[in-house]
């Protein structure tokens, strides 16, 4: 069982993991380390916001930052990321892949207009 605090950290790193940027900025990442503007360039983003996405990855201990020359360079800081988000899209895969053979079996389950109309001169001849 999870200590309270524990599951207020687990939380957090799930906040900081719920924004589509950051997880593409983390994709990016893993070719390797680079510069807010290599990453700005590769997501086709704006500077203010990818920094600021930075930051947050940054402060949840995500991604590190190295000094080389007037340039910084971001880079992951806790690669296990990787492994979770595979897992959880293994896991919307399969969640996916149920809910589409659920609805197909519904579909198939609820008459059509033409099924309607036969079975009800069916039953009208029958009398």
């Amino acid at each position: 069982m999870m200590h309270t605090k524990m599951i207020d950290l687990v939380a957090r790193r799930f906040q900081v993991l719920g924004e589509p940027c950051r997880l593409r900025v983390l994709q990016a990442l893993q070719d390797g380390p680079m510069t807010v503007n290599q990453i700005v360039d590769r997501l086709n983003g704006n500077q203010p916001n990818i920094s600021k996405h930075l930051q947050i990855l940054f402060d949840a201990g995500l991604v590190g930052r190295d000094r080389s020359g007037n340039s910084i360079f971001y880079s992951i800081a806790d690669p296990v990321v990787f492994r979770l988000c595979e897992l959880v899209c293994r896991s919307t895969a399969r969640q996916a892949a149920s809910v589409q053979k659920y609805a197909a079996m519904r579909r198939s389950a609820i008459p059509t207009r033409s099924n309607r109309r036969l079975k009800r001169s069916s039953l009208q001849g029958a009398r």
